[in-house]
């Protein structure tokens, strides 16, 4: 039953950790039915999905795998840094792809913005989460220095004066 209940708990841990990268195609999908690109009546229908999607689906596949080994990895802040940054660049850059259709422009490009806004996020959910663990690590020192200082070496030096038992000896019957 042990068994059972981590292989339920494992399933259930690793469909959730997948939420990212669906909230990434369901970000798109908006975008582009928004700015007029896609047919919605288009996007209820499953098979064209993939082709519909071109070389996003490889992207936000990969994104959405590298949070899930993240989260796996037990780094949650890269992790959740990464998605809100992720959609907040697809958010831009629906917006500017919605700017360059209704003002007929054709020098902008939006690529660079969205690519950029991602590594962002990267960088700083690993800015974040180096910070959060070394501030962790540096209350944990400071609260044993202080437990150290405040008890003082007479207490320490007590604990090793405390005498010891010997158990007896067996006595070997042959």
């Amino acid at each position: 039953m042990k068994y059972l209940w981590k292989t339920i708990w494992f399933i259930q841990a690793f469909i959730v950790r997948l939420i990212p990268m669906l909230l990434f195609f369901v970000a798109h999908t908006i975008g582009e039915v928004y700015i007029y690109n896609w047919d919605p009546l288009t996007v209820l229908e499953i098979k064209p999905l993939p082709e519909l999607f071109d070389s996003y689906l490889f992207l936000y596949g990969a994104l959405g795998l590298i949070i899930l080994i993240l989260f796996f990895m037990k780094l949650p802040i890269i992790a959740r840094v990464m998605t809100v940054g992720i959609l907040a660049s697809q958010v831009v850059f629906f917006l500017k792809r919605w700017e360059i259709y209704i003002y007929d422009l054709k020098d902008v490009d939006p690529y660079y913005n969205f690519y950029m806004g991602i590594l962002m996020s990267i960088i700083a959910g690993f800015v974040l989460q180096v910070t959060w663990r070394m501030i962790r690590n540096g209350i944990t020192q400071a609260y044993y220095w202080f437990m150290l200082k405040s008890f003082g070496k007479d207490k320490k030096a007590s604990f090793k004066k405390i005498p010891v038992k010997k158990l007896p000896e067996k006595k070997n019957s042959k």
